[in-house]
């Protein structure tokens, strides 16, 4: 037993539930690290068709209707299915009904670090993404360096190499040095419009407080790396929810404060939410301040960067999941961001990951808005809808 593990074994504990997003996450990294090598072509497409060459398929978005919405929409590249081209598919998707895709990682450590090398699986991967969104051109991109392991509810860094010892995580100059350059390496290769340097980072703060104030200074030192190479790109961490208000995991009393920890360094406020992974039992039990408490914490540019609703019963959970509540929170959900101004929702996983049917990760099968066959779930069509809003300016 590690240092780490002995203190954690020590260390009393009041969990409410786990968070095993991260390994939904690792499943999409596997997929993306199985793709093979696509051609890039830059012809321009026609008005109202998106990716008429390319990699992916040719899709058409239905002409605009309704009232206009102040709000981006995204879903993450996460497929229903770990093969190429579900992987693919998913690019198309969020083309097709959104504005925005979320490509979300743990960095490849050995390449980036001293003596390393790009490896061809990370290049022909950068290859094929960056080819999608050339083909999709209205698509934006939203990048997740995602540096820590959410089974342990971010508690150690993520799949560190064996020459690291996982105690050591952000405090060892050769993962600081490689988080750096990784980070350098997105913004050249992708230039996002949108990076996150860590995913919901006060979960850190609570479970291993060592880590998190090594991180904080490693995240400044990466921010002006970042800017240096893609200045209009929006940088931040993104904070859950759930854990700000000590709903989830470890019981505490709300920590709004962390915010003050990125200050100067934080062009976004990005939250993620799963309120049925917290206190919430259905979508009524949602408190009417859950979204709106955000603007009295933050003045600027609100996101949010990932959420999802169970659609089916969760295993564990008093919660009973329907169709009908993950309707009602969807609908909830984006009527009060629009309200509110937020600036994009994020939806983790547009159709449920057919490969989320055991351990963990099986709080996650029923999430997507499609069943993993691309038939509809009720909230479809409010999604649908809601993506066929004209943008506002």
């Amino acid at each position: 037993m590690n240092t780490a593990e002995r203190k954690t074994a020590r260390t009393p504990m009041v969990h409410r539930f786990s968070h095993p997003v991260l390994l939904i996450v690792a499943a999409a990294a596997v997929c993306a690290a199985m793709l093979s090598l696509a051609c890039r072509n830059d012809e321009e497409t026609p008005a109202g068709t998106e990716g008429t060459s390319g990699p992916g398929p040719t899709v058409v978005r239905p002409e605009p209707t309704g009232e206009p919405r102040g709000m981006l929409l995204g879903f993450s590249s996460l497929p229903p299915e770990r093969t190429n081209e579900s992987y693919i598919q998913a690019f198309a998707t969020a083309a097709q009904y959104a504005d925005v895709v979320l490509v979300q990682r743990t960095p490849p450590w050995e390449d980036f670090m001293a003596g390393g090398q790009v490896s061809r699986q990370t290049a022909d991967t950068t290859r094929l993404e960056t080819s999608l969104l050339d083909q999709y051109g209205n698509l934006k991109l939203f990048y997740s360096i995602d540096p820590t392991d959410g089974v342990v509810q971010r508690s150690r860094t993520a799949n560190l190499p064996p020459s690291i010892d996982p105690a050591a995580g952000f405090t060892d100059s050769r993962v600081r040095d490689a988080f750096i350059a990784y980070a350098a390496y997105v913004a050249k290769n992708y230039q996002p419009e949108y990076l996150a340097l860590g995913v919901e980072v006060n979960m850190t703060f609570e479970r291993a407080p060592e880590q998190f104030e090594a991180f904080v200074t490693l995240y400044a030192e990466a921010y002006e790396v970042v800017k240096g190479n893609s200045p209009k790109t929006k940088v931040f961490p993104t904070f859950q929810l759930e854990d700000l208000e000590g709903a989830f995991g470890i019981v505490h009393p709300p920590r709004w404060e962390i915010f003050d920890r990125f200050r100067g360094r934080m062009d976004v406020l990005a939250i993620s939410t799963y309120p049925f992974l917290g206190e919430a039992r259905s979508a009524a039990d949602v408190r009417g301040d859950y979204y709106s408490q955000l603007k009295t914490h933050w003045d600027g540019e609100i996101i949010i960067s990932e959420t999802g609703y169970a659609s089916a019963p969760v295993e564990g959970r008093v919660t009973v999941g329907t169709e009908t509540d993950q309707q009602a929170y969807v609908e909830r959900l984006l009527r009060e961001a629009n309200e509110l101004g937020f600036a994009m929702v994020v939806w983790f996983a547009a159709l449920d990951p057919a490969f989320a049917s055991s351990g963990a990760t099986v709080v996650f099968k029923d999430i997507g808005l499609r069943k993993s066959d691309g038939s509809n779930k009720l909230a479809w069509a409010t999604w649908e809808e809601w993506s066929r809003r004209p943008l506002g300016d």
